[in-house]
């Protein structure tokens, strides 16, 4: 049998490696897809949407601290305000227009991270200018396009081009400084552009922080947090482990109750009946404390712009998630071994779907999504791997993984869903619903997406029931067979 092997790198240029890259020609396509994104997803990280970046003018700047420690949050209510702001450079009135932008649009279209990222952008030249190009390109925008490169607006790329020069001048000249300006600028600039880019900004990033100490040595608590959640977003679309360590102001200590009591009862079996599992348990009780966190307070007014909580609560189940290691899958189907191998990496994907459509839901981008889909149907396809292990979990995931699938592939899940209903005994859609609801679930991303995956599972159900009594009603009496060549019945 030909070698395969689920992996797991620590950086995302691992992947190109010898000894990192998948095996087996059905995962050939995940290979393709983590070394390469997609052309129609590589547009923008979602977070460089609202996000301040790097660079400044010579002779345009003045004199800035770290103000975005002290300064308030700006708001849609505050634009008689901004002209008081102390910002990093000479402020005309055309520049002030593209500041009441921002802030107008804030009224009718929500991007997460907006105002924080405004703030920051107080704090360094670079990143002001950054926050300028952005500030034009929204601008120019018709509602509901997708954000374009700023190569498309002169304005944009005047802006974008003044910050890039301005950082790449200090960096080249090593004027790091003792603030966190020049820190600010590179995140916001790492998080503008594709995946590419991404990953050498964030490589320079990093650079700098090791010389100051590490990640948790900054003082300002949104500039970790956003660095740390930049840091997921391209380990996640990566399949890559975090760069940095969880933030210890992240949200840990949720009560749960009885809400994961049925996803307990489930894992207490694993130990018995799948071993290779074992470390995977505390990445779906981290993600199952997720739900639980969401379910409790989503109904709660602006609960789903509260985007610095939502990235607080989700980091520590993504960190758990793209930690694990990657195991090889046995040569051998007989291999003690080889089911939960190939399980543990399909539950692994069917997660990062789950936070995927979490992070969609808040407003942010989730352009791993597709890549996690593609891999966890992938799986799910291998060959002699015995899915009735854990069948909850496996009727789990693949509803999951069916309510972000458009068809074709929707129809695949369909089908497998009716086949792991028959093993277990259940006759309905909402039977297998509700053993979904019980594992992992939130209904503010469900959005009538269960209801619409019942109908199919009921219809395919009565479809295969009709056929069923339709065979059994025209099978004929052995004595009454038509011979081969007539077309009269024989006694």
């Amino acid at each position: 049998m030909p070698d395969f092997e689920f992996v797991n790198v620590s950086r995302p240029g691992d992947v190109k490696r010898q000894s990192t890259k998948i095996r087996r020609h059905v995962m050939k396509d995940i290979g393709k897809a983590r070394r390469k994104p997609r052309p129609r997803k590589r547009r923008e990280v979602i977070m460089g949407e609202r996000s301040p970046s790097a660079a400044g003018a010579a002779g345009d700047e003045t004199p800035a601290g770290d103000v975005s420690r002290v300064l308030r949050l700006p708001s849609p209510n505050m634009e008689r305000y901004l002209h008081t702001l102390p910002y990093p450079i000479n402020m005309d009135e055309d520049r002030m227009n593209l500041v009441r932008y921002l802030v107008d649009e804030a009224r009718s279209t929500y991007r997460p991270f907006r105002f924080p990222w405004m703030t920051m952008g107080l704090s360094d030249s670079a990143a002001w200018y950054i926050t300028l190009a952005n500030a034009a390109l929204y601008r120019g925008m018709t509602p509901g396009s997708k954000k374009p490169e700023f190569s498309t607006s002169d304005e944009a790329m005047k802006w974008y081009t003044l910050s890039l020069s301005s950082i790449t001048q200090r960096i080249s000249s090593a004027e790091i400084g003792e603030g966190e300006g020049l820190i600010i600028a590179i995140t916001g600039f790492s998080s503008t552009g594709n995946f590419e880019r991404f990953c050498v900004h964030m490589e320079g990033l990093q650079r700098i922080l090791d010389q100051k100490g590490g990640l948790d040595n900054l003082t300002n608590p949104f500039l970790r947090l956003m660095i740390s959640w930049l840091d997921l977003a391209g380990a996640t679309f990566h399949n890559a482990k975090p760069r940095f360590r969880p933030l210890k102001d992240s949200i840990r200590q949720i009560e749960t109750s009885n809400d994961s009591q049925y996803l307990e009862q489930l894992l207490e079996t694993w130990d018995t009946h799948c071993p290779a599992l074992g470390d995977i348990v505390e990445a779906m009780k981290a993600t199952a404390a997720v739900a639980s966190y969401i379910n409790r307070r989503c109904d709660a007014p602006n609960f789903w712009t509260d985007d610095v909580t939502i990235a607080r609560l989700l980091s520590p189940a993504y960190h758990e998630i793209l930690a694990l290691e990657g195991r090889p899958l046995p040569d051998d189907p007989s291999d003690v071994f080889y089911s939960s191998t190939a399980s543990r990496e399909a539950f692994r994907r069917a997660a990062l779907v789950f936070l995927g459509a979490v992070k969609i839901r808040m407003g942010a981008g989730a352009y791993e999504i597709d890549m996690h889909l593609d891999a966890f149907r992938a799986i799910s396809q291998l060959p002699y791997v015995d899915w009735n292990l854990i069948p909850e979990l496996n009727l789990w995931a693949h509803i999951i993984s069916a309510m972000q699938e458009e068809s074709p592939n929707r129809a695949w899940h369909v089908l497998t869903i009716v086949g792991i209903m028959e093993m277990m005994g259940l006759e309905t859609g909402n039977q297998a619903i509700d053993i979904a609801r019980g594992v992992i679930w939130v209904d503010a991303i469900d959005e009538g997406k269960s209801s619409v995956l019942c109908r199919e599972i009921d219809g395919y159900l009565e479809a295969s029931k009709l056929q069923k009594e339709l065979d059994e009603e025209t099978t004929l009496d052995p004595r009454l067979t038509v011979l081969p060549g007539t077309s009269e019945s024989v006694l």
